[in-house]
């Protein structure tokens, strides 16, 4: 069981990302130590400067980040915005960016792990997704669904999100959630 000091927000590249602001301003109220890092493609939708300006996180911009450095503080991980790409990503281990990789890392080491989705609905009924979603729960990662009908389907509401990391910590606030089937290294 980890302790999780620091929450760290992985943001993805979907149009949901513009409502990371009020997200943050939610987040600061579980008075951690709250990084934020982007992956490549958050950037087009949601300043990088715009979210520094943003009160009480850090923005992670590499691996050199002192935050980073010499080791990771065990916290808790919340990918919001995830894209259907960050979603399939994290379920086959894939860690090519330095975002991806903390969440790779995150999920190794069982540190708790929330992830909103913000998908349409035909990417919602993709195969794959359905897979991966399936993974992830299976890893004990918490997954917050997009909320919606049909082809409208939006990611999670922020207060629903905050709801969400509220319980990971109520749950089991020194470590990750209880996860029977979660593989033995050996």
């Amino acid at each position: 069981m980890i302790n999780p000091e620091v929450i760290y927000l992985i943001i993805s590249g979907s149009e949901a990302a513009r409502q990371v602001p009020q997200l943050l301003a939610e987040l600061t109220t579980f008075e951690r130590p709250l990084y934020t890092l982007l992956t490549e493609n958050a950037a087009s939708v949601i300043s990088p400067l715009h979210l520094a300006e943003q009160p009480g996180h850090h923005l992670i911009d590499s691996y050199f980040d002192p935050a980073l450095l010499p080791d990771r503080k065990p916290g808790l991980v919340l990918v919001a915005p995830a894209t259907f790409n960050t979603v399939n990503k994290i379920s086959q281990g894939i860690a090519d960016t330095l975002a991806h990789s903390l969440v790779a890392e995150a999920i190794g080491a069982g540190w708790p792990v929330v992830i909103a989705p913000a998908v349409n609905a035909a990417l919602a009924n993709h195969p794959q997704f359905a897979l991966s979603w399936q993974t992830l729960a299976h890893w004990g990662v918490s997954l917050v669904p997009a909320q919606g009908q049909g082809a409208t389907l939006k990611m999670a509401a922020v207060s629903s999100i905050v709801a969400a990391v509220q319980a990971v910590f109520e749950t089991n606030p020194t470590g990750y959630p209880e996860n029977e089937n979660k593989p033995e290294i050996s």
